[in-house]
């Protein structure tokens, strides 16, 4: 049983995968753009659902107006914390503080960013009161320094 199985399915599996491997594919220049094209905000927090005895964390997405300049490699933002609204209660809306939250972005096609300096990585709550750093590597290996500051912050 065993042996007509892999007989009828070695076939089929050798055709599959070197469909995947052709040979004489055009070759493509690498995107030059290391640009941040938007930044997000948002505030995390342990919301009332349990999963395996521990609360889930939640996320509030902060309100980001957001001027960024092409020429300096600058953004600056200006964040207002939403009204309470559901799970992001009056309570958990107080606790929302300019120097303990998360930024997130989107840069350039097939572009790669890393922090600079003390700058936390994407994804890792950060200190808004301080400039934040990042280097944006194009697909062509060009990259960009960049500075995110906030300019003002309402709770």
């Amino acid at each position: 049983m065993k042996r007509t199985l892999i007989l009828v399915l070695l076939p089929f599996i050798m055709v599959v995968m070197n469909s995947c491997l052709k040979k004489g594919l055009p070759e493509y220049e690498n995107w030059d753009q290391n640009n941040i094209d938007n930044v997000y905000v948002e505030y995390r927090y342990e919301g009332n659902k349990m999963m395996n005895g521990k609360p889930v964390v939640e996320y509030k997405r902060l309100d980001v107006e957001k001027k960024v300049n092409t020429s300096n490699s600058s953004i600056e933002l200006k964040i207002q914390v939403p009204a309470a609204s559901g799970s992001f209660t009056d309570d958990i809306r107080k606790k929302v503080q300019q120097n303990y939250l998360w930024v997130y972005t989107d840069i350039s096609t097939a572009a790669k960013i890393a922090p600079i300096g003390d700058t936390p990585k994407l994804g890792d709550p950060g200190d808004l009161t301080k400039d934040l750093h990042y280097r944006v590597t194009a697909a062509n290996g060009t990259t960009r320094d960049w500075v995110i500051n906030v300019v003002t912050f309402k709770n």
